[in-house]
Order: C-alpha cells, then sequence, then structure tokens
C-alpha cells in the first residue's frame, strides 16, 4: 500500500505509504489552488453518465494515459477534517494539464472510491492561439464494480484503445501494493469468490470500511494477483509502453517478470511510499513526453524520484520518508533469468538457507510477516561471489537501466514511528528487489512464502530449483 502514518500491527502488509491527513502544501496560495481543483473534481464526480464525447469513427491520438486510481480503500476515505489521497492526486493532474500543448493526447482518470466507478476523459483543445483543458466523464459504472477484479482493469483499457485509439499507451496503477504476494491478514480475504488476494491494490467493496481497509465481514479488502493484472492487460488488446506503479513495494523482479509479455517497462519503488503519491504536477509532462524512447522512461522514474525524496519544497509533504527506484526494461528480462540461474545455483545448493544479514534490503521480518525484500544485485553478490556478479551485472545493466537510492529510506512504521534503513551496498546494489527462499518460511508464525514463490514464472525462468527450493 501506500504508507504513511496509520498504524500497522506486525503483521501488516506493505502499503502505497500514504496519510491521508497530509494536506499536501503549507503554502496557502498553493492549498488554495488545489482546494479549488478538488472542487472541480467533486463537481465532475456528480456528471451524469450520460457525458460522453466519443467520436463517431475514432481519431488515432499520440499518447493515451491511464491513471487507474484504485481507492475504495483508506486512500479514497475523507471526513470533514482531511481529504483523501486520490482526491488530491487527482487534483494535481487536473492542474497539470496546462502544462499539455498537444491536442493530440488524452489522460484518462478511472476514479473508484467511496462512489460508484467512473471514467474520465482529460484533453487539451484549440481555440485560437490559446489551449484549454476539457474534462469530460465518458462512463459510469451502474453499479459498484471491484477495482481489484482483473475484469474491470481490462474493461477500462479496452474501452479506451476502441474508442480513442493510439500511438503509446501508459498505466499509472495508484493504489496500495503488497509485491508479488500477499501478507498474512489477506489470506483469507473473500475467499468465498473468485478474487485472489494478492498483491495490488484494495477494495474493501460495498459496506466495507475504507478507513480501515477492511471488507464488510472485517477482512482485509481485495487485492489483485500480478499474473491476473497480466492477463487483465493481455486481453484488452493494449502493449503498453510503459507501467509505473505508485504503490508500495512493487519494483520487484519477480512482479516485472509476470508483466514482460505486457509492457516493456516497468517503473516502480522497491520501498514503502507516501499516500501523497506521485507529483503530477511535475510527472505529468514526462508520462506524456512524444515520442516514446528508453530515455522517456528513465525521465519518468528520475522525476518520481526526486519528487520524492529530493525536491526541497516538497520534502514537508513527503514525510522524509526516502524512496529507491528503478525502471526495468522487459524485453531484457529472460537475459537476467538465465545469468540469475547460474549465480543461484552456485551460491544456493541442497535447499540450504543462506545467512542474508549483510545484504541490502527493503522490509525486514523483524516487523512484517512479509517476504524479506533483498536488493536483486547485492543478494546475488553475496551469494555467487565477485566473478559471477561481474557477468550477472553485465546482463542487469541492460535489464535494469535507471537506479535511484535515497541516503534513507523506512522499512517498517511501527506504533507511528519510521523505521528507516540505510543503504549498505550501493556498490553492487541495483533497486530492484527479489526474494530468497529460506527455512523460516515455513516455520510459525510466518506464511509459507516459499510455496508461493515456487509458483510464480521467475522461478521456473531463473531455475530457483536448481537450488533445492
Amino acid at each position: 500500500m501506500k504508507t504513511s502514518m496509520f498504524n500497522f500491527s506486525s503483521n501488516s502488509q506493505i502499503v502505497k505509504s500514504s496519510n491521508s491527513q497530509i494536506v499536501k502544501s503549507s503554502n496557502k496560495s498553493m492549498l488554495n489552488v488545489l482546494c479549488a481543483l478538488i472542487t472541480v473534481v467533486c463537481m465532475l464526480c456528480s456528471c451524469s453518465s450520460d457525458d460522453k464525447d466519443t467520436p463517431a469513427e475514432p481519431q488515432t491520438y499520440r499518447n493515451s494515459l491511464l491513471v487507474y486510481i484504485a481507492a475504495q480503500n483508506s486512500l479514497g476515505y475523507f471526513d470533514n477534517q482531511y481529504t483523501s489521497a486520490s482526491k488530491l492526486d487527482s487534483a494535481e493532474i487536473v492542474q497539470a494539464m496546462s502544462e499539455l500543448s498537444s491536442t493530440e493526447d488524452n489522460v484518462f482518470l478511472f476514479i473508484d472510491d467511496a462512489r460508484k466507478p467512473r471514467l474520465y476523459r482529460l484533453y487539451r483543445i484549440a481555440s485560437g492561439t490559446q489551449r484549454r483543458t476539457i474534462i469530460t466523464k465518458i462512463y459510469a459504472w451502474p453499479t459498484d464494480v471491484c477495482s481489484a477484479d482483473p475484469a474491470t482493469l481490462c474493461q477500462t483499457l479496452t474501452r479506451i484503445a476502441t474508442d480513442y485509439p493510439s500511438e503509446n499507451y501508459g498505466l499509472v496503477l495508484w493504489s496500495h501494493g503488497s509485491g508479488w504476494v500477499a501478507s498474512t491478514n489477506v489470506q483469507n480475504t473473500m475467499k468465498s469468490q473468485k478474487y485472489r488476494p494478492f498483491a495490488f491494490g484494495v477494495d474493501v467493496g460495498p459496506g466495507g470500511d475504507l478507513d480501515d481497509d477492511t471488507d464488510a465481514q472485517g477482512n482485509m479488502g481485495v487485492q489483485m494477483d500480478i499474473s491476473d493484472l497480466a492477463k487483465a492487460v493481455s486481453n484488452s488488446g493494449v502493449h503498453l509502453n510503459y507501467i509505473l506503479f505508485d504503490a508500495c513495494g512493487m519494483q520487484n523482479i519477480e512482479t516485472a517478470y509476470e508483466l514482460r509479455n505486457v509492457t516493456d517497462y516497468v517503473i516502480g519503488s522497491t520501498t514503502s511510499t507516501s499516500a501523497y503519491g506521485c507529483y503530477y504536477i511535475n510527472l505529468l509532462p514526462k508520462l506524456m513526453a512524444y515520442p516514446f524512447t528508453q530515455q522517456r522512461a528513465i525521465n519518468i522514474a528520475n522525476q518520481y524520484f526526486y519528487d520524492c525524496a529530493l525536491n526541497p519544497l516538497l520534502q514537508e509533504y513527503y514525510d522524509n520518508m526516502g524512496n529507491v527506484c528503478s525502471v526495468i526494461k522487459t524485453s531484457e528480462l529472460d537475459n537476467l533469468a538465465a545469468a540469475t540461474a547460474q549465480c543461484v545455483s552456485k551460491g544456493i545448493t541442497h535447499r540450504q538457507t543462506p545467512s542474508m544479514d549483510t545484504v541490502q534490503h527493503y522490509l525486514s521480518t523483524l516487523y512484517y510477516d512479509a517476504p524479506e525484500d533483498f536488493d536483486m544485485g547485492s543478494a546475488i553478490h553475496h551469494l555467487a561471489g565477485e566473478t559471477l556478479y561481474q557477468q550477472w551485472r553485465n546482463a542487469a545493466d541492460q535489464c535494469i537501466i535507471a537506479s535511484n537510492f535515497s541516503s534513507k529510506y523506512i522499512i517498517a512504521i511501527v506504533g507511528g514511528q519510521y523505521i528507516y534503513n540505510t543503504p549498505t551496498d550501493l556498490d553492487h546494489a541495483v533497486g530492484v528487489s527479489m526474494f530468497v527462499p529460506r527455512d523460516l518460511f515455513e516455520k510459525s508464525p510466518y506464511t509459507n512464502y516459499n510455496l508461493q514463490f515456487r509458483r510464480t514464472a521467475w522461478y521456473s525462468a531463473a531455475k530457483w530449483s536448481l537450488t533445492g527450493w
């Protein structure tokens, strides 16, 4: 999930860190602008579902970006004192539209919060020598649907591609996140239904408690399994130039490998992130840059990291949480898997449990029942030694094309207090996390993550079976 000042018990899952209590700016003028924009967004929420602008014969646009805001959870919760994170980021996107000049670009906002889900189109039109932003609600779901249901994502992408075909497509997945596997407190969620409670998003459903992220039965809200997410994109017929996860802990090799056939680049953070999310006023122009190039993907990550971790004007809003983020080029993932197979089979044999105490990590089992996310480069160097690491690094540098590290980042929130980690192995770290099977994950009180790991495509591709695990 996005994390923030929420109180987490020792078995909490990782989240896009956020505090629904965050006010994005103490600067009164900026706050007034955001409040005005939030009012506009609220007005849009009440628009009729008949507000459609689908062209009779769709033209082909340059860029279409879907920002998929799955906020029927604590990120969409608001009361008279606090504004929801989803509204704040929606307002930023509206404001950032003024930075776009082309009339051949579309930004689509899918919003699912306390209200019924709806889909907006934001675009620019020429008016003499000026440009104006138009915001139209192109579809409203007549009943509540689950934003963590892969069918909802597929339906949304299909609608966009059919009515607004484009040369390039981008996808921002905005919500809570827990990497490639669910944590203990979601194992029984919605077990009688078709949804599998894994990985991206949280949807508490009708009657659920948004503030507490629980459904009507008191269980953790539904999440979307990453393999199902990949199938949803594939079934839509849309091939994405990039997926940006505006969610916690999603930049792991297991997730990226599942997505290798549906997107060219995966961009995200290995760490917990603020509910404040990406700073879209600065980021949207990078997301919509044309033509699409590899450098564009790198620019997205660099801007995201700078605003979250370094921008002096924003650090009071990001609460000095720190950040680690990177860009994965999916066409190189199979080469990286082959190089990884040589290293892990050298470093682990006969189902041994290696000591990982000196390896850089992004989550600790000391605080959560969750798989410990080790930095992939640091782990490979530790397991395989310098020579094999250098061979592996050649493949990694072709695949992990950009990495950013802050001087510290949070690995847990305990009693409202941040627990920080400092990068310990920057000579070898790559800003992408990986799971290493260990004996402790088959003993109480931990979940059997080793078993779930064996079900991932990455486990097979990197030949983890050679280790005995």
